[in-house]
């Protein structure tokens, strides 16, 4: 997916008048990434809360090539940023595949 049409999946969701649980777990993640300055303190907050909300997510990103599991406190500022960039896409992907199967999700 490109940042285009990630952006315009924002955008669509922000003019949502009633959302999902998902879509807002969507909005906080880009939110939270987009943060200027970046806020690590509320990026490890979503990384977490994003974990616990969706284990899928997290396993398939722990298990990716390339990854490897660090504890927080060394964690960088990257590798936050990289997480969260992981997470988007993996709830954007929900979304999308919710809307594909004709669900609204709860």
């Amino acid at each position: 997916m490109t940042d285009q049409q990630i952006s315009a999946l924002i955008n669509t969701l922000r003019l949502t008048n009633t959302i999902t649980p998902l879509q807002k777990d969507i909005l906080d993640t880009w939110d939270t990434l987009h943060k200027d300055p970046f806020d690590e303190e509320s990026a490890q907050k979503q990384i977490i809360s994003n974990n616990v909300n969706y284990p899928d997510i997290f396993v398939a990103i722990r298990i990716s090539p390339g990854v490897v599991q660090k504890p927080f406190n060394e964690v960088t500022q990257n590798d936050m940023i990289f997480n969260l960039h992981r997470q988007l896409e993996g709830l954007l992907a929900k979304e999308l595949e919710v809307h594909a199967n004709g669900k609204k999700e709860n």
